[in-house]
């Protein structure tokens, strides 16, 4: 049974020793610019805004509802089929950031719950054991699109905010398909990072590794919000401070993160 490697954000410094800044400066692609849920675009950093949903008297409907799986003791261990003898995998708990070991629920049967993994290559599942988890529900999600550079969040049918983004230059792109926020780390507002840095499922598709570990991908926030609305990254989402704080406040771990092109 294999443990994880070490990753590290396809932009920074091995995950769980520091965390650098996630892509290059240079300006490349896209013009900059940006979408909020309120005002008109504008060339400056993306403003940010949040609908008050108080008023609202219906519950998410279960499509709108993800199933996370949460670890209870010291590690998950997950098994290529039911009834394996032998984990492929064990993914400790908590993680080196210190939070909560979470997996995005696909399907169930009987004892197992088969599970998004966070591992190469992207979209990787496998089988864990019921009892080794708590599952919840989140009703937060997020889609990244990298044909506007704008990435929009919704908790149930109601947007909670909405912003351009940064993303992958075309030698890095940040890679498509299905993902979940899998670790929210505080960092310095003034560093490259931004104030917060919500770690995802994927890694990079064109980057074997990255500072030592695996190339990891992200959402964060920045201290270049003149370059948000471009394609300037290793494979990152950048987005402004203030909407990065946001999410880190509101968004549950476990989120999915819909990346499209």
């Amino acid at each position: 049974m294999s443990r994880l490697t070490r990753t590290s954000l396809c932009c920074g410094v091995a995950l769980g020793l520091a965390i650098g800044a996630c892509g290059s400066d240079e300006t490349a692609g896209k013009p900059s610019s940006s979408t909020s849920v309120a005002g008109p675009q504008t060339t400056e950093a993306p403003s940010t805004a949040t609908i008050d949903d108080s008023d609202a008297t219906e519950e998410p409907s279960a499509s709108q509802r993800a199933v996370v799986a949460t670890a209870t003791g010291n590690g998950v261990s997950a098994f290529t089929e039911i009834g394996d003898e032998t984990a492929s995998f064990f993914f400790p708990s908590p993680t080196q950031f210190g939070g909560d070991r979470v997996f995005l629920v696909l399907d169930e049967r009987d004892d197992y719950l088969r599970v998004q993994l966070p591992i190469r290559p992207n979209g990787s599942t496998g089988w864990i054991h019921r009892d080794e988890v708590e599952v919840s529900d989140v009703t937060t999600r997020a889609q990244v699109d990298l044909r506007d550079n704008s990435l929009t969040v919704w908790d149930g049918d109601e947007i909670l905010a909405q912003t351009s983004a940064a993303v992958g230059k075309p030698s890095t792109p940040t890679p498509l398909g299905e993902f979940f926020v899998r670790d929210i780390i505080e960092k310095n507002p003034n560093g490259a990072y931004g104030s917060f840095i919500l770690g995802l499922s994927g890694f990079s598709e064109v980057l074997d590794t990255f500072n030592g570990g695996e190339p990891a991908i992200a959402i964060h926030g920045t201290n270049r919000p003149e370059l948000v609305g471009q394609d300037v990254s290793n494979g990152c989402i950048r987005i402004p401070n203030e909407l990065v704080e946001l999410l880190a406040e509101t968004v549950p771990l476990g989120t999915p993160v819909e990346i499209v092109g």
